[in-house]
């Protein structure tokens, strides 16, 4: 899933007046005219492939110790200030995450401050490969819109992103591909080095996330080891289907995500039966299921069965480590294929 890269395609994610396109029941579907089906199916794959967001098992305690970073900022303190970060392997639910995260202090923020004031509560930047000084502050920047001379140097840089967060009240601050920082390199160590002043000069909370990261770059070497020994890490596991629990998150996730699919001969629950199958195709990966559901959902669009069940779900091809997950685990014991009782009410 793609994060928003620019604060105008942030905006547009923050506001609440984006919805699903109404679910329009088969009698309606059938009875709108080719030009009008049109352009519903394609509202509905924009809403497939957009940036929704949604609770995971790992959403909770994220928060949770986000807030007790959150609560050392405005402390004046001779030490550095504490950063965040989430870790965990390609399809994880990284984006998932931070997206939650970043929606939720964006209204919070917005709330407390009042929701029509110019602010940009958060700010969000990805650390491009072989990133220099120069190159990580302009990815914050490019982010803000901000026009930056190309003779501008890191720190000047740095002045102006500064100053612009700084105005625009900017109190959270998501770095994402942190693994892209190779510390062991001299540009890396040196954008390492940029990047804890950047941090030291914002009232602001920081969160890195990326692939590895107590393996990365990022946290080994000297500098490394200062990075680290000032940072929270929250490591991001596989759902699992073991224990009734494990079994339980897996079918929120899988019921969340049926929710958000536009169909309109699709019941609600239809997939309650199918999240142990869900599981062992995916991997308990939140990227590959939202993968495979999404792209069921679009071939249900397109070839007018508008649900999506198990027969349709074999028809679809996975990621490539989807794939991979999967054939590592064929040995293993397959979990019974029915899944809870849904909740009533």
């Amino acid at each position: 899933m793609a994060i928003p890269d620019s604060l105008a395609r942030w905006r547009e994610f923050m506001d609440e007046r984006a919805v699903e396109p109404e679910q329009l029941p088969m009698k309606r579907l059938r009875s709108l005219s080719p030009e009008a089906k049109e352009e519903y199916d394609r509202q509905r794959f924009a809403w497939i492939g957009a940036d929704t967001v949604l609770e995971t098992k790992d959403s909770h305690p994220i928060e949770k110790h986000l807030r007790i970073v959150q609560a050392r900022i405005g402390a004046r303190s001779a030490t550095a200030k504490r950063a965040f970060a989430i870790s965990g392997r390609a399809g994880l639910g990284k984006s998932t995450t931070v997206l939650n995260l970043g929606r939720k202090h964006e209204w919070q923020r917005r709330k407390t401050l009042g929701d029509g004031l110019d602010v940009t509560p958060v700010v969000y930047a990805v650390v491009p490969p072989g990133a220099t000084p120069k190159m990580l502050m302009r990815a914050f920047a490019t982010w803000l819109g901000m026009q930056v001379p190309q003779r501008f140097d890191a720190p000047t840089i740095t002045d102006q992103v500064v100053r612009v967060m700084t105005e625009q009240q900017t109190s959270l601050v998501i770095l994402d591909e942190v693994h892209n920082l190779r510390t062991t390199r001299t540009v890396g160590a040196e954008a390492a080095s940029q990047l804890k002043v950047f941090t030291e000069r914002l009232d602001a909370a920081f969160v890195y996330c990326g692939i590895d990261l107590l393996t990365s770059d990022l946290f080994t070497g000297d500098i490394g080891k200062q990075i680290r020994a000032r940072t929270k890490m929250y490591a991001l596991e596989p759902y699992s289907f073991g224990s009734e629990k494990d079994r339980d998150d897996w079918l929120d996730l899988v019921l969340g995500m049926e929710d958000l699919l536009p169909l309109s001969n699709h019941p609600e629950g239809l997939l309650e039966d199918e999240a142990a199958y869900l599981f062992h195709r995916t991997g308990g990966s939140i990227g590959s299921l939202r993968g495979l559901l999404g792209d069921a959902a679009i071939e249900a669009i397109l070839s007018g069965r508008e649900r999506v069940d198990r027969a349709l779900m074999d028809e679809i091809i996975l990621d490539e480590e989807a794939v991979h997950r999967t054939s590592e685990s064929a040995t293993t014991d397959r979990a019974p294929r029915r899944g809870r009782a849904r909740k009533s009410g």
